[in-house]
């Protein structure tokens, strides 16, 4: 009971000379900076940012940087001998559950997947605001000709901490300040002495501000992300979302604008074409608006040698919103011929010949005799054909419970033909029930 006694004695010993030094040292700083001596002096504020910075990463000093040093649950008593362990629990971001280690002045975030820590969230440092306090410094000190090479390697340096500490904000949903410090951590990289544009951090500004229901700073930073070329075309369907996210009839017809130019800078991005046909539709456009943009996407992904199903299974479904539906089964069958596992083409086309085998029996009901007799036969010929798509898109994927549904319906129609007919219609219902 002793040594723990003296241990423990050691640990605050060491804690309050920490303390006592970082009040020395503190004490000091704000005494220089309003010293007449010493207030003009670049090296002054240069010495006071590294302060900050030091303040802020002493809570996590002992642990290695995650980024290139695995470590695991059983590596923290070692990395953080003496240090107070307050709580476990659990916490879910972004649909992962983590596992989260609570000390006084920070949390750790345990990954479940690779068993690694994958995120260390200061929670607490001596002063308010460090890392704010630090840029500040490197300001004044440029402002009165620093050392360009000292302060060009400390705003690098607090550029990636505002970015570590935008994270830990991240993981805990504080997105306001998630935002901030992206934004603190822009203005340190591109910093004329720093130079470097850092464009994943640009998007991330625009993304937590769609999280955040700040839709025109997420439009300003998306617009941002696309003007360096971040994503290539795919940027533009989280800037059109934005800016329809913004609300008025103008933003949307603003939104469709600036997706048309997106989709004529790039004709191939399916993204974008996708969104802009969504778009049109959603406004209540007429599909046949949309078929030339949709042909002459077709055209350019053939003449580049990079035909695509999916441009021909949109049409497909463009041409059924028409009511035409022999146009939409040609365009299915082109997604076909491109590519034969399209399950979903298969099954379009299976259930275009079944709604008119519907439509066909329905219209017979009026007639009677052997005129009754003809639109029936007609209408079986037409289930009989639907037979076959159907079953492929099954084959391809056995788990779509709306593929099982319609064969199902087609067999119940001719169960009492022969045997087969009983048997197939038997097998399905099987599997239908089974998917219940």
């Amino acid at each position: 009971m002793k040594k723990i006694l003296t241990a423990v004695l050691l640990l605050l010993s060491l804690q309050i000379g920490y303390s006592q030094q970082f009040a020395k040292n503190l004490s000091k700083s704000d005494e220089d900076i309003v010293n007449p001596k010493k207030k003009d002096n670049p090296k002054t504020w240069i010495d006071r940012a590294e302060l900050m910075r030091k303040v802020y990463d002493a809570p996590t000093s002992k642990i290695p940087d995650i980024l290139k040093v695995a470590v695991r649950e059983t590596d923290l008593p070692i990395y953080l001998k003496g240090e107070q362990q307050l709580s476990t629990s659990q916490k879910v971001v972004d649909e992962v559950e983590y596992k989260m280690f609570v000390y006084p002045d920070k949390e750790l975030y345990l990954n479940p997947e690779n068993g690694l820590v994958s995120m260390v969230r200061t929670t607490k440092t001596e002063i308010d605001k460090p890392l704010d306090k630090a840029l500040d410094a490197y300001k004044k000190a440029l402002e009165l000709g620093g050392d360009a090479k000292k302060i060009t390697e400390g705003l690098e340096a607090l550029s990636t901490s505002f970015v570590s500490y935008a994270f830990g904000e991240y993981y805990v949903e504080n997105y306001s300040a998630t935002i901030d410090g992206f934004k603190k951590s822009l203005e340190c990289s591109s910093h004329p002495l720093v130079g470097k544009i850092d464009t994943g951090i640009i998007y991330n500004v625009g993304f937590i501000s769609m999280k955040n229901k700040d839709y025109k700073t997420a439009e300003e930073y998306y617009t941002k992300a696309s003007e360096y070329g971040y994503q290539d075309g795919d940027i533009y369907a989280s800037i059109y979302n934005a800016i329809r996210s913004q609300g008025s009839r103008n933003d949307t017809l603003r939104a469709g604008d600036i997706l048309m130019k997106a989709y004529k800078k790039y004709p191939l991005n399916l993204g974008i074409l996708g969104t802009l046909v969504n778009h049109y539709l959603g406004i209540g456009e007429d599909p046949k608006i949309i078929l030339p943009i949709l042909q002459d996407a077709q055209k350019a992904a053939k003449e580049t040698g990079a035909e695509n199903s999916s441009l021909y299974y949109v049409e497909g479904n463009l041409h059924v919103q028409l009511k035409d539906d022999e146009n939409a089964i040609k365009a299915y069958n082109k997604a076909i011929e491109i590519e034969p596992d399209n399950a979903n083409a298969h099954y379009m086309v299976g259930l275009l010949y079944y709604n008119s085998g519907v439509n066909i029996q329905n219209a017979a009901n009026d007639k009677m005799g052997k005129e009754y007799d003809a639109e029936l036969a007609k209408a079986n010929e037409e289930f009989r054909k639907a037979l076959v798509p159907l079953e492929k898109a099954y084959q391809i994927n056995p788990n779509e419970k709306a593929f099982v549904d319609v064969i199902r319906s087609i067999y119940f129609r001719f169960r009492a033909d022969n045997d087969e007919m009983k048997a197939n219609y038997e097998k399905y219902k099987a599997i239908f029930d089974k998917m219940e």
